[in-house]
């Protein structure tokens, strides 16, 4: 920055970060720090919301803002300086704290770095979802039923439905005869938005709810 003597670059700030989160409470004196940060560095990540400091006597305070958290959460995979003889003792620092980390809770190494499976997809709520459709149902038709809706209008109040799954439910509810889905038989009506949302079975298009109780 202008007036630093020193150009402060983002991987040593990167660096400095994790030394900081090394430390008890993300907390040190600025002269405590391996590397030491200059005033651009600490000028830099101040501006970035990430650190806050402070004069103590003669000496620096510097501490770890939430955002701080946050950004290193992220960007744990950040460019980190070639040629610092920071890094060693960084990383040592590091590996006690995940150490502690595991052994609070009965973890491995292995838990940790090993090949992550992905988390089990949602069981979905088919009655909930049902429901839903139900109620978007009486929505469009103004709380009556045995009469028609039309699928452009249950799509769009179901939007935060994937569509692949609202047409598994909508299948579903007419094989078990809890709604019906129809073609619309006049085209002058049908618009590109009908056939957009439409559902088909096999080749034929159906662009109508119709719920009977």
């Amino acid at each position: 920055m202008a007036g630093s003597k020193k150009r402060s670059t983002p991987e040593k700030r990167t660096l400095i970060v994790w030394a900081l989160l090394a430390r008890d409470n993300a907390a040190a004196f600025q002269n405590e720090l391996k590397p030491e940060p200059e005033k651009a560095d600490r000028e830099a990540l101040s501006a970035e919301g990430l650190i806050r400091w402070d004069k103590r006597g003669q000496r620096i305070w510097i501490e770890v803002r939430d955002k701080g958290w946050e950004w290193a959460g992220k960007n744990l995979d950040a460019a980190l300086p070639t040629n610092s003889s920071a890094a060693g003792p960084i990383l040592q620092a590091w590996l006690k704290r995940l150490k502690a980390f595991m052994e609070a809770r009965g973890m491995v190494l292995a838990d940790v770095l090993g090949p992550q499976k992905p988390p089990p997809p949602a069981q979905l709520d088919y009655q909930a979802l049902r429901a839903r459709i139900r109620q978007a149902y009486l929505d469009s038709t103004g709380g009556r039923l045995n009469t028609r809706a039309l699928l452009r209008d249950i799509r769009e109040k179901l939007q935060d439905i994937e569509r692949g799954t609202l047409d598994e439910a909508l299948r579903q509810m007419q094989q078990e005869q809890e709604a019906a889905l129809y073609q619309m038989d006049n085209r002058v009506e049908l618009t590109d938005a009908d056939r957009t949302a439409a559902i088909y079975f096999g080749n034929e298009p159906r662009h109508i709810l119709w719920i009977e109780r």
